[in-house]
């Protein structure tokens, strides 16, 4: 598949970067390039304990920066080799690499377990619905299929209900069972 600078993160895409946040200018959903292409920033906070995005993109700006005869228009904003666009298969070994390191199945884990990692961990830290599915961008309630149980969240609600009092309507209101 050859690679569109229309359909892809390039450098130019890049509009804002520093200490506190990135922010990428993006096609709102996967599936709906008709909308006119990137409309939707992507907003990425920076400070993260376990990752950073905004300390690696400093980071790949200043071990990849852009050359003076390329355009930021056309050039990868993830790039391998020094020209070659981030392809899926490398994204992919890199990821089984990973797991394989951490004592995981290699075979259990793909590119797409990125998007169901992203989403359950918006999902761990509190963010709603929303925000997952915007993150993530999800044009259908599809993203619920991503998201998955975290034992925080569980733990969560099982202390909030727990906790919360409540009064059963039937209890309170006199009903009529036959008439």
């Amino acid at each position: 598949m050859r690679w569109e600078s229309k359909a892809r993160i390039t450098r130019a895409d890049l509009v804002e970067l520093n200490e506190e946040l990135a922010r990428i200018m993006i096609a709102p959903c996967k599936n709906m390039e008709h909308l006119g292409g990137k409309t939707c920033p992507l907003v990425l906070g920076g400070g993260g304990t376990f990752i950073d995005p905004v300390a690696e993109l400093h980071n790949l700006m200043q071990v990849d920066p852009l050359r003076p005869w390329e355009s930021a228009s056309s050039t990868p904003l993830f790039r391998e080799h020094g020209t070659e666009p981030l392809r899926d298969d490398t994204v992919l070994h890199l990821i089984r690499e990973i797991v394989a390191i951490c004592g995981e199945n290699p075979e259990e884990f793909g590119t797409h377990s990125m998007r169901i990692g992203g989403a359950t961990a918006l999902f761990a830290a509190g963010a709603d619905m929303t925000v997952v599915r915007t993150m993530g961008r999800w044009s259908s309630d599809i993203y619920h299929l991503y998201v998955r149980a975290c034992f925080e969240r569980c733990r969560d609600w099982g202390k909030r209900a727990g906790s919360t009092h409540f009064t059963d309507v039937e209890g309170a209101i006199d009903e009529v069972d036959h008439y």
